[in-house]
């Protein structure tokens, strides 16, 4: 649907999704919330079924990159969270 909207909006100045877009990236910054994982609530799960690991795992050449991913409301985990879903697709 983005690329349809792109196409329409700047097909008069030549612009053609297929060959002009390599990717695209939707970026939201924190809101200060950010699931977080208190051991004291009795839930228990192995790091990598704890809920932040498994809602960003990537598929296919979609990565999640924010601070929900990093289970922390702050821009440095946000920014980690993007280094490591850029890692993950380039490898």
């Amino acid at each position: 649907m983005t690329r349809e909207q792109l196409a329409g909006a700047l097909a008069d100045g030549g612009f053609d999704p297929a060959a002009d877009i390599a990717g695209l990236a939707v970026n939201r910054w924190a809101r200060g919330y950010a699931y977080w994982h208190n051991p004291l609530s009795g839930d228990v799960y192995e790091e990598e079924d704890a809920p932040n690991v498994i809602g960003r795992r990537s598929l296919g050449r979609i990565a999640i990159a924010n601070s929900d991913a990093g289970a922390d409301a702050s821009m440095d985990v946000a920014i980690d969270q993007a280094h490591r879903a850029i890692t993950e697709i380039l490898s």
